[in-house]
């Protein structure tokens, strides 16, 4: 049926100019070859799309609801064209960004003298934020964060995993000392936890090898993980905070690890962005460049 595209394209311009001749012009083409190509045209659909009179020419039925379709299809060809020439143009313009505390302090700021090298023309709007922003509203262009974001992904979006992080368990010295350090997993389920707010509520923990345990739920539930880190230090209870974060924490020993040898289930880090601005240069450039940076960490 991709055969008769440009003959569907004729009829548009036959319907619209109300005339062979000026179709053929327009097309330049023989007024012949135009009549040729609608024959050929209703031939493949097996109706007649034209009244042909000596005065002028009038759409069947079947033919005025088939215009409607072929003017559908000419607007997304144009657009499809459109897309095509931007997707060669240099990168520019604004990119509104939102990204969770770690990917943006641990990758992405650290990075953007060497985005700016390769695109200069890009404008960054970086949002530092651990919440989940509304693409519907067209809020934030694309989203830098964990996984547990989106717990179904919209239709509309696309996810790209950046990266896998380790977790831990620690704890404040004051809060060892007060209710005793656990020995085993198990033990967890008697403690106070301290969650961030976008954390899902569930009382089962996933682990490595697929291990599971039991935790209670949050006596503290922050919406930043340096505020659930500082409700740790404190001595509020248990966190659960990607090594790297809790690292400073623990070498400075105002955090201790619970279990020196066990981690909480890998965090996976996400990019996520609407699927109809994928090859927009901007975006393009942004995603392929985050992608590049993080190569190593999937």
């Amino acid at each position: 049926m991709l055969t008769v595209v440009p003959y569907m394209m004729a009829f548009i311009e036959v319907v619209e100019k109300q005339s062979m001749s000026r179709a053929a012009e327009k097309l330049d083409l023989s007024a012949a070859a135009v009549s040729i190509q609608l024959k050929k045209l209703e031939k493949a659909l097996g109706f007649s799309l034209l009244q042909r009179s000596t005065r002028r020419l009038k759409l069947t039925e079947q033919g005025e609801r088939f215009y409607e379709h072929c003017k559908e299809l000419q607007e997304k060809i144009a657009e499809t064209a459109a897309f095509a020439d931007r997707a060669h143009q240099e990168p520019k313009g604004r990119l509104r960004i939102v990204s969770s505390y770690y990917t943006a302090h641990r990758y992405l700021i650290e990075e953007l003298e060497d985005f700016y090298q390769r695109y200069p023309k890009v404008q960054l709007d970086i949002e530092v934020s651990e919440r989940i922003p509304d693409f519907s509203r067209q809020e934030v262009d694309v989203l830098l964060g964990f996984s547990n974001y989106y717990k179904e992904l919209p239709g509309n979006l696309h996810s790209q995993r950046l990266m896998v992080i380790s977790a831990m368990f620690s704890a404040s010295p004051v809060y060892l000392k007060k209710y005793g350090q656990p020995k085993s997993l198990g033990e967890l389920k008697n403690h106070d936890f301290i969650y961030h707010k976008i954390r899902s509520p569930q009382q089962t923990l996933k682990m490595y090898a697929d291990k599971e345990v039991i935790i209670p739920p949050a006596k503290v539930t922050l919406n930043s993980i340096d505020a659930v880190i500082s409700a740790g230090v404190q001595g509020l209870g248990v966190i659960d905070c990607p090594e790297l974060i809790c690292r400073p924490y623990l070498e400075s020993g105002r955090l201790v690890p619970l279990f020196d040898d066990i981690f909480s289930k890998k965090m996976e880090g996400y990019l996520f962005y609407d699927k109809k601005n994928a090859m927009l240069p901007k975006f393009r450039a942004f995603i392929d460049f985050i992608l590049e940076k993080t190569i190593d960490l999937r």
